[in-house]
């Protein structure tokens, strides 16, 4: 608030943010409050977090770093997030609506930190499947969440399932362009 008065009270012209940024004595009383985003998203990326814990026994296929995903669709999301140093969390609580509910990955932009989720449609020949994916979906979009713009959902059946070259796309789509 005090750097705020500062800057107003400044009389010339110019951008005020520069100005401020220009002296060193400036730079040195903010310098510990500002985090870089690379460092914030490596400290996010490697934070605990609340995980799923419903129906453990799923948890069939190990993805990067030893963890257990539920399809092997979500451990070929889970290895080229990785290894594009993409930032994400698997099954981290989110609530929406009043409701909690566990997105399959939470990413950040490797670029902007912007929040991203990832939603894996695994059984789309299931009509009971399809049925909560339609009431899923319409949670994100009340809860401010739209797909194509920060919802990425993929869709596979038994005869179509989801390949790496699709998620390789999706990825570069969505966080490498």
């Amino acid at each position: 608030m005090a750097c705020r008065k500062y800057m107003q009270g400044c009389k010339n012209k110019g951008n005020s943010l520069e100005k401020f940024f220009s002296n060193n004595e400036h730079v040195r009383l903010i310098e510990n409050q500002i985090i870089p985003l690379g460092q914030e998203l490596k400290e996010w990326a490697e934070s605990d977090y609340e995980r799923n814990g419903k129906y453990p026994e799923n948890l069939v296929v190990k993805g990067v770093g030893g963890k257990y995903l539920r399809s092997k669709a979500e451990a070929f999301i889970d290895k080229l997030l990785f290894q594009h140093g993409i930032p994400f969390h698997y099954e981290e609580k989110i609530i929406l609506g009043g409701i909690a509910i566990y997105p399959d990955f939470t990413i950040r932009h490797p670029r902007t930190g912007e929040y991203f989720y990832w939603e894996h449609f695994g059984m789309m020949d299931s009509q009971e499947y399809v049925s909560k994916v339609c009431r899923k979906l319409k949670l994100y979009c009340d809860g401010g969440i739209y797909p194509s713009i920060n919802l990425i959902t993929t869709y596979e059946t038994k005869d179509h399932p989801l390949g790496a070259e699709c998620i390789e796309n999706v990825i570069k789509e969505y966080f490498l362009q």
